[in-house]
């Protein structure tokens, strides 16, 4: 075990002389998710404030109706003369188009149905963001005129609502919204960074210690194979958990600055009180043991390889074939998994983040879980170990 040590503190310090390690493994992801929120807030932003600045749209029919005057009253909403309303939707020269009856004022006099039609490109955000918004004006025009004729009758409008409802629910307001993102981002990010935070440094220690030919003079060296095999795979767990570490930083400043433009949400102590100390005890280890097994795994494929590239040919696909189980359940309720998913592989993991971010502890799905996950653990690493002691994989360039 002292010779592994030595060789892994002669490895990290190898990696963090590289500068490539310090920006792949701490910078970027750090820098990457606070720009990408930025990006989709100053998007979101732009597109709400073009349809507020740009309020086109056309009305063909029902002139001096008392529709089209209430429509005329609503704050910048400009309405645009136009010879092929639909042609000039679909140009995007007006948000949206109405066609209202002729004589739809008649119709509501007497009490008939007055149908509107909206014409708009659902193909377009701003254009269905208006959609949208004057849906929720003709149905506020439509309530003013039913308040009408439930006066003129002498009824009371309330016995529209004979029913009122009031909520009492279990999370604060403010908090609710922010919950449900953080259980659907941060064990898609925590996954996604323990297959990608050890890449980097298995294919270095590896494939790139090949080609570049220190790893004979290594094998020539008092450590045994094992001893640097070790050694090895402890400087690049150790990679893997910093570059986790600093992604979910990013995140956390993502989420902050993100304010009500990307997502609505404001990180705050109230989105985490469901899963205290053991919630958290128990989400560090589980990605520790996820940065380890991807780690053993990716440094056995990585001494197979003849080459740097090739090492990254052989590892790319892993980012894939992650991303199947992850996105198989980014949907589910942390309330109420199915057993089955406790067994599928990295699957099994997401799930059980998100049980612990909701404050759920099921001591069943936990030791399956972490049972799945040690053996795995065991699988990589004696798959590694397997590697480096094949003469005919350690000498193949």
């Amino acid at each position: 075990m002292s010779k592994a040590s030595l060789v892994f503190k002669k490895e990290l310090r190898d990696l963090f002389r590289d500068r490539k390690t310090l920006l792949v493994s701490i910078l970027i992801p750090l820098i990457i998710m606070p720009l990408i929120f930025f990006v989709i807030g100053k998007s979101a932003s732009s597109n709400e404030k073009k349809v507020e600045e740009n309020f086109k749209i056309a009305i063909t029919g029902g002139v001096n109706s008392e529709f089209v005057g209430f429509v005329k009253k609503i704050d910048k909403v400009q309405i645009i003369d136009s010879k092929n309303p639909e042609e000039d939707v679909k140009e995007g020269k007006l948000l949206l188009a109405l066609e209202v009856p002729d004589n739809i004022d008649s119709l509501i006099k007497d009490e008939k149905d007055a149908p509107i039609k909206i014409i708009y490109d659902n193909s377009s955000q701003q254009s269905s963001m208006a959609q949208s918004r004057v849906e929720n004006y003709i149905q506020e025009f439509s309530k003013q005129i039913v308040a009408t004729r439930l006066e003129a009758r002498g009824i009371k409008t309330s016995i529209l609502n004979p029913v009122q409802i009031s909520y009492k629910t279990t999370t604060k307001q403010e908090d609710s919204m922010g919950k449900v993102i953080i259980a659907m981002i941060l064990p898609l990010f925590l996954v996604i960074y323990s297959v990608t935070g050890p890449m980097g440094p298995a294919i270095d220690l590896g494939a790139g210690e090949k080609e570049r030919g220190t790893l004979e003079p290594l094998l020539t060296t008092q450590a045994g194979r094992m001893s640097l095999l070790w050694g090895k795979f402890a400087a690049i767990s150790v990679i893997g958990l910093i570059t986790t570490l600093a992604s979910m930083i990013g995140i956390v400043i993502a989420l902050k600055q993100s304010g009500n433009s990307a997502m609505g949400v404001n990180i705050n102590a109230g989105m985490f009180s469901d899963i205290g100390i053991k919630g958290a005890v128990l989400i560090t280890v589980m990605v520790i043991l996820m940065n380890l097994t991807f780690g053993a795994l990716e440094l056995a494929i990585s001494i197979y390889a003849r080459s740097f590239k090739e090492a990254q040919t052989y590892l790319t696909p892993l980012n894939i074939i992650a991303l199947a189980p992850i996105y198989l359940t980014y949907m589910l309720d942390a309330r109420n998994i199915d057993m089955y998913y406790f067994h599928i592989p990295i699957a099994n993991a997401v799930c059980l983040i998100k049980e612990f971010l909701a404050g759920v502890f099921n001591t069943g799905h936990i030791l399956i879980t972490f049972g799945w996950i040690l053996f795995y653990i065991v699988l990589c690493i004696t798959f590694a170990r397997y590697m480096f002691s094949r003469e005919e994989v350690i000498f193949r360039t």
